[in-house]
């Protein structure tokens, strides 16, 4: 214990740690007077850049996009965060993220699967309403309909042309203002 307290003693005294060992002060710097630059030259003419085309704005983007996710793992806040247990909430939020677009994209195809059946079930729908339409205004339902009324299909040399007379033209004048407004 004695000798413990001698070399106490005995070692020199240290300065505090934050203090800098020497106290001396650096030797004051000449500080030369500042100079004017010289004169430029005018600079040359420059060629005009062609036309850009409408996606050229989109490369910077690119290139600005590429750099901050390049530099982005050597960030501070990836590696305070990597070392720590924000790390566990990120990748479950991300993870949360991805089932939910899962879910999404099923939800989707499911309700365009059932789009695609109620498309097959209306063109069957029309095509039966077309057959049936076909048989109500088909010739045949036509021609039963009108024998049935007394009209007769004529033969084509019984065919030709009214001729219209003036007296004509003035008794559909008359109908027609009896008519009244339906018209």
């Amino acid at each position: 214990m004695a000798a413990a307290a001698t070399a106490r003693r005995a070692a020199p005294a240290r300065a505090p740690r934050g203090r800098a060992a020497s106290t001396r002060k650096a030797p004051a710097l000449k500080v030369a007077p500042a100079r004017k630059p010289p004169p430029r030259k005018a600079a040359p003419a420059r060629r005009q850049a062609p036309a850009r085309r409408p996606g050229g704005q989109l490369i910077p983007l690119a290139v600005g996009t590429a750099t901050a996710v390049r530099h982005l793992p050597d960030s501070s806040l990836m590696v305070r965060m990597t070392r720590g247990r924000a790390w566990i909430g990120v990748l479950g939020v991300l993870l949360a993220g991805i089932v939910a677009l899962n879910v999404v994209t099923l939800s989707l195809a499911a309700s365009a699967g059932h789009i695609d059946q109620n498309i097959q079930a209306l063109e069957q729908e029309n095509s039966i309403l077309r057959s049936r339409d076909a048989q109500r205004s088909g010739s045949a339902r036509v021609r039963y309909d009108a024998a049935a009324l007394g009209l007769l299909v004529p033969t084509t040399d019984q065919i030709g042309y009214a001729q219209a007379s003036p007296r004509d033209v003035a008794v559909a004048a008359q109908r027609l203002a009896a008519a009244g407004p339906a018209y």
